[in-house]
């Protein structure tokens, strides 16, 4: 069924109850969410152990201020059901946790946009109208900032479209390998792009968060935008 704008009103109501510590919101939240994303956790291949803490520190980021900062929770503006936005940061929060464990799992993070079109659209939107030049720049930057191998791996992959086994055959190591460099690429690029947004735009911006959100899932098609017309590293 399609949520309409009503739906999505009563979400942003919901949201701001949960975030103001509302006990009968936060009772709801935990009956009528939270089954579903552990489900979409597990569904997309987790480990139960890996799915039920991510959703520990995700009700810790959601209702929790932390600092200066109000609870995630707060960042939900109804654009898209509540719940396909939940799954995202469910989904993110399971990612980050894999990623400081080390824990390797095969999982695209453009996959993240199957549940989110509507927020990313809205976010695309947005930074067009405000900061794609900022975007833009920080983004260039931290491309070329990238050591060469990386960068030419990301063009072989992702511009001019060979398989990890090819890249593999030519760099004479396993797919595995080109993986974890691929899997390494993303994640320095991803982590610079952040920082010199922050700076940039101050950690405070009321844009970084839409544009970290576009960042998370549209990062390959970044990635080929800039570089397609570009010179080879």
């Amino acid at each position: 069924m399609t949520m309409n704008g009503a739906d999505h009103e009563d979400d942003v109501a919901f949201a701001r109850a949960c975030a103001r510590g509302d006990t009968q919101a936060l009772a709801e939240f935990e009956a009528r969410y939270t089954p579903q994303l552990r489900k979409a956790l597990l569904h997309r291949g987790l480990d139960v152990s890996v799915a039920d803490e991510a959703l520990q520190v995700l009700r810790v980021k959601l209702f929790l201020p932390s600092g200066e900062r109000a609870p995630r929770i707060v960042d939900y503006e109804g654009q898209g059901a509540l719940l396909a936005w939940l799954r995202v940061a469910a989904l993110r929060t399971a990612l980050n946790l894999m990623r400081e464990r080390k824990i390797s799992f095969d999982l695209d993070d453009s996959k993240l946009v199957e549940t989110s079109v509507q927020e990313v659209d809205a976010d695309r939107r947005f930074i067009q109208e405000h900061y794609r030049e900022d975007f833009a720049a920080v983004f260039q930057e931290a491309l070329r900032a990238l050591e060469p191998r990386a960068r030419t791996l990301l063009r072989l992959h992702l511009v001019e479209g060979l398989g990890t086994a090819q890249i593999a055959r030519a760099y004479q190591v396993d797919r595995s390998t080109v993986k974890r460099w691929l899997a390494q690429a993303r994640e320095q690029l991803r982590d610079d792009v952040r920082q010199r947004l922050a700076a940039r735009l101050g950690e405070d911006s009321q844009g970084l968060s839409s544009l970290l959100r576009v960042l998370q899932s549209q990062l390959d098609l970044s990635i080929r935008s800039v570089m397609k017309d570009a010179t080879p590293s």
